[in-house]
């Protein structure tokens, strides 16, 4: 595998902000960002920044992108993925890795079955305290990139060439060795925090202040580890005590992405969260109520 030298960057959400502002500071030439025409000019009329720095980067089109990228990063939000694809193609050379940034745990799927699995890599982000308001994120946080194959013992060549580019960058990352319980993990506690929050329309306080908010957080948790056990997850049963840990522990103000989707007006994605986890639960015979209670009221919203 040659070493990882060109990026590309698709979607500039709070993810795509935040991976274009640490990429540029530290290797502005390296990173091109691609949208279309319409897109494009809107990002130069209102530049993306971060922490309040404006960023000045690298933009274009897919039609004028030139040598394919080394690895592109996918960023855009699961409801924008499938329109998202024919971007994607003129990116792409014999030995482009793709890497999606998404929460869920089904976008490595959509992007195999387009541009085949030799070229596409497991991914998401765990990020703390990102707020995004237009084209302008704060996050003060920690981030990290869990990344590579299914099953990575050890990391193959295509995963350890990537993680060499994120070390030469001091981008936080990590190969887990069981790549889908460690989707399942953060997929569990997305569905019970995101939700919950979203469905209340109240930052995190409420599910730690208000014990049937926590009920309600934790049910729909319950649910999608029961799921999760079913298909055959390693450590999902467990996941669910600890993520609500995580909900106690986190900063009250905290605001995830779904309650910023719904408060700014944005679609959320529903589809990510309960209706994946409604879906596989009637494939597995497990009942999923509280996801299909929380799914009508996202989708009413």
């Amino acid at each position: 595998m040659t070493p990882v030298r060109d990026i590309a960057l698709v979607g500039l959400g709070a993810i795509g902000i935040l991976y274009a502002g640490k990429i540029s500071a530290r290797e502005p030439a390296g990173l091109r960002i691609v949208a279309d025409a319409a897109r494009l000019a809107r990002y130069r009329a209102d530049p993306p920044a971060l922490n309040g720095r404006r960023l000045d980067l690298n933009y274009k089109t897919p039609e004028d992108f030139g040598p394919p990228a080394d690895l592109v990063l996918v960023a855009v939000k699961s409801t924008g993925l499938a329109a998202a694809l024919p971007t994607l193609a003129p990116l792409l050379g014999p030995h482009t890795q793709i890497l999606p940034l998404l929460n869920g745990i089904t976008a490595q799927d959509v992007l195999a079955e387009a541009f085949g699995w030799p070229r596409v890599l497991h991914g998401f982000v765990y990020c703390e305290s990102s707020m995004r308001t237009g084209n302008a994120v704060v996050q003060n946080g920690t981030s990290k990139i869990v990344f590579g194959e299914a099953t990575n013992v050890p990391p193959s060549p295509r995963v350890q060439a990537v993680a060499d580019f994120f070390e030469r960058l001091g981008l936080e990352h990590h190969v887990p060795a069981d790549m889908r319980a460690a989707q399942w993990k953060k997929f569990i506690l997305n569905v019970g925090i995101n939700q919950a929050q979203a469905v209340l329309r109240r930052p995190n306080a409420e599910l730690q202040q208000n014990p049937e908010a926590l009920r309600f957080a934790r049910t729909l948790m319950d649910e999608a580890a029961a799921v999760g056990v079913a298909l055959g997850i390693a450590g999902a049963a467990e996941v669910p005590a600890w993520a609500e840990g995580v909900i106690l522990g986190a900063a009250p103000e905290n605001k995830t992405s779904m309650l910023q989707d719904v408060e700014a007006g944005r679609t959320p994605e529903i589809d990510l969260f309960a209706e994946t986890v409604c879906r596989l639960g009637r494939q597995c015979g497990v009942p999923t109520p509280a996801n299909e209670l929380a799914d009508r009221l996202l989708a009413a919203r």
